[in-house]
C-alpha cells in the first residue's frame, strides 16, 4: 500500500510539493480552507478586470525551469514566458525617473550618466552578485544543512572569507562602497523590501538579488502569475492528487511522536502516515499541534522578527498610463527613515515607498478596452490592525504621493475599480503571524541554516513547507522549499529515485 500524505495548505510550496510526492508514488491529498488554490499567489476577477493577488514577479527563471522538467515540462514555453524590456522603472519623490533595461551595458550607461564612475562600479558589483547567486544555488539554496559535509565543499571553503564578511556586513554598507548617489543605492537596496527586510539590516550575501535584475533579467508568463498554479494543479492531476478546497483544518492528532491524523472543521477525523503543513508556521505551531508537540511554542516567537505586512490595492484605471512600464517602483527621499518606521517603530509611514504594477502593459486581456490594469503594494510594519475605513484612506494617501512622482495627476480620479488588501485580510485569510505580508524576515539569524528546519522537532512524520522554511519567501524559494521535503521524506522512506 502508498504512503499517504496529508498536506495542510494549497499554496504554491503545498502544491509542488504533492508533486514532487505523487509522482514517488506517495498517496497525496491536500486541504485548503479557501475556495481558490494558490494561498498568497491567488487570482481575483472585478468589473471586467482580473488581477493576481500575491507575486507578480517572475525571476529566477533557472529555477522554475529545472522544477517543471522533472515533469517533462518545459515551463517557458508552456507559460509563454517573456523577458521584460525594459525590466522595471523607478519613479522617486527626489529624482526624475531611471529605467533599468535588463540589459547590464545599457544600466551601466545609465548609472553613468547618474554619477561619474558608477557604471563600471556596477558592473562590478552584478559580477560579484552573479559569483555568489550561483554559489548559492549551488551550495546553499537547495539543502536543508542536515548534512554537515555539505558546508566543506572546496568552493565553500575557498571563499569562506569573503561568506563571513558578506554575512556580517549590512547590505547598504556594502552598496555605499560601489555608489554613492541615493538613487542609485536605492535601486541596488530595494530587493530586501520583498525578503521583508531593511537593507541597514540585511546581510550583503543578499546582493545576490541584483545579479538577477541585471543579469538574469525580469520575466512575466504571457497568462498571468496565476497560470503558474493552474500548471501545478494540472500535474497533480495527472499524478492523481486530491484537492480539497472549502475545507478548515483544526487540529493535527498525535500520539506520543507521531502525528496520526487530522481534525477537520466539519468534525470529520483523517488519517494519514504523513503530515506537511503549508500553513503558517507560527499557525501550525500554537493552533494546530497541542503544547507538548510544539516545536515553536509562543514564547519562542518573541525572540522572532516578521517581515512586512502591506496594503494591496487591485485598481481599474480608466484610459492608458503611458508613464508606467509593467513593473514600477516608488522610492521616498528619506529611504532609511522608512525602513525604520516599519521594522523598529512599528509605526504608519510617514511617507511610503512602494511598487505598482501595470499587468495591462503585458497582458492587455487583463484590462477591458482603453483601461489599464493596477496592483499597488506598500510595505507596512506588522501587528497593525486598519479597518477597511482606515485601509483606504491611507491607500490613498500613499498612492497620490505616486501620482505626482509619475506625472499621473489625475490617477485617482480616473479609478473605476478598486479593491483593498491590509493586514487585517492577512491574518484573517492566511492567519499570517502578525499579519505578514510575506513571512518571517529575511535577518542573518532568520537566514540559510538558521531559518526555521522543514520538520518538527516533536513529530517525526510531521513536516514544514514554504516561506517560513528554507530556504525562504518567493514563488522560486517555495519550489526549492518543496524539492527539499520531499527529498527529505523520500530518503526516509527508502524511496530517493
Amino acid at each position: 500500500m502508498p504512503k499517504t500524505v496529508a498536506i495542510i495548505g494549497g499554496g504554491v510550496g503545498g502544491l509542488a510539493t504533492a508533486n514532487q510526492l505523487a509522482k514517488k508514488g506517495f498517496k497525496v491529498t491536500i486541504y485548503e480552507k479557501a475556495d481558490q488554490l494558490g494561498g498568497r499567489a491567488g487570482f481575483k476577477k472585478q468589473d471586467g478586470f482580473t488581477f493576481d493577488t500575491g507575486p507578480s514577479w517572475y525571476l529566477m527563471p533557472g529555477v522554475f525551469e529545472k522544477h517543471f522538467a522533472q515533469f517533462d515540462i518545459d515551463v517557458t514555453k508552456e507559460l509563454d514566458v517573456q523577458r521584460l524590456t525594459p525590466g522595471y522603472k523607478v519613479f522617486y519623490e527626489h529624482h526624475t525617473p531611471i529605467t533599468i533595461s535588463g540589459s547590464l551595458e545599457d544600466d551601466a550607461k545609465t548609472f553613468e550618466k547618474i554619477e561619474p564612475g558608477s557604471g563600471k562600479a556596477l558592473e562590478a558589483y552584478v559580477a560579484a552578485s552573479q559569483e555568489i547567486y550561483q554559489m548559492a544555488l549551488r551550495h546553499f539554496l537547495y539543502t536543508d544543512f542536515t548534512r554537515k559535509q555539505s558546508l566543506l565543499h572546496p568552493t565553500i571553503i575557498r571563499r569562506a572569507r569573503l561568506l563571513l564578511t558578506l554575512l556580517r556586513t549590512p547590505l547598504h554598507k556594502h552598496v555605499s562602497h560601489y555608489v554613492s548617489h541615493p538613487a542609485l543605492q536605492q535601486i541596488l537596496e530595494y530587493p530586501m523590501v520583498f525578503l521583508g527586510t531593511s537593507p541597514f539590516d540585511a546581510p550583503s550575501m543578499y546582493s545576490l538579488m541584483s545579479a538577477l535584475d541585471f543579469k538574469e533579467g525580469v520575466y512575466y508568463p504571457k497568462r498571468g502569475m496565476y497560470s503558474i498554479i493552474d500548471l501545478l494543479v494540472s500535474i497533480g492531476n495527472r499524478y492523481g492528487v486530491t484537492y480539497h478546497t472549502d475545507t478548515e483544518v483544526l487540529r493535527i492528532i498525535h500520539r506520543g511522536r507521531k502525528a496520526t491524523s487530522l481534525l477537520l472543521a466539519s468534525g470529520e477525523s483523517v488519517t494519514y502516515d504523513i503530515i506537511i503543513s503549508n500553513a503558517d508556521i507560527h499557525f501550525t505551531e500554537t493552533q494546530l499541534l497541542a503544547p507538548e508537540a510544539q516545536s515553536y511554542p509562543e514564547h519562542t516567537w518573541q525572540r522572532r522578527e516578521s517581515g512586512i505586512s502591506a496594503i494591496l490595492m487591485y485598481l481599474g484605471v480608466k484610459g492608458s498610463l503611458p508613464q508606467l512600464e509593467h513593473h514600477n517602483l516608488y522610492f521616498v527621499k528619506d529611504w532609511q527613515r522608512n525602513f525604520t518606521e516599519i521594522y523598529t517603530d512599528k509605526q504608519l509611514p510617514s511617507t511610503a515607498s512602494l511598487y505598482v504594477s501595470r499587468t495591462s502593459a503585458t497582458d492587455p486581456s487583463t484590462a477591458p478596452k482603453d483601461h489599464e490594469n493596477i496592483f499597488v503594494l506598500v510595505p507596512l510594519p506588522t501587528g497593525l490592525t486598519l479597518d477597511q475605513e482606515a485601509l483606504e484612506a491611507l491607500g490613498s494617501k500613499y498612492l497620490e504621493a505616486f501620482a505626482i512622482a509619475a506625472n499621473i495627476p489625475d490617477l485617482q480620479k480616473r479609478i473605476v475599480s478598486k479593491s483593498f488588501f491590509g493586514p487585517d485580510e492577512f491574518r484573517d485569510r492566511f492567519y499570517a503571524w502578525e499579519g505578514t505580508a510575506l513571512g518571517m524576515s529575511h535577518i542573518l539569524k532568520q537566514s540559510a541554516f538558521w531559518r526555521i528546519q522543514p520538520r518538527s522537532k516533536k513529530l517525526r512524520n510531521l513536516y514544514y513547507v514554504g516561506a517560513n522554511t528554507m530556504p525562504g519567501v518567493g514563488v522560486p524559494m517555495c519550489l526549492i522549499s518543496a524539492e527539499i521535503v520531499a527529498k527529505r521524506i523520500a530518503r526516509k522512506q527508502g524511496r530517493s529515485s
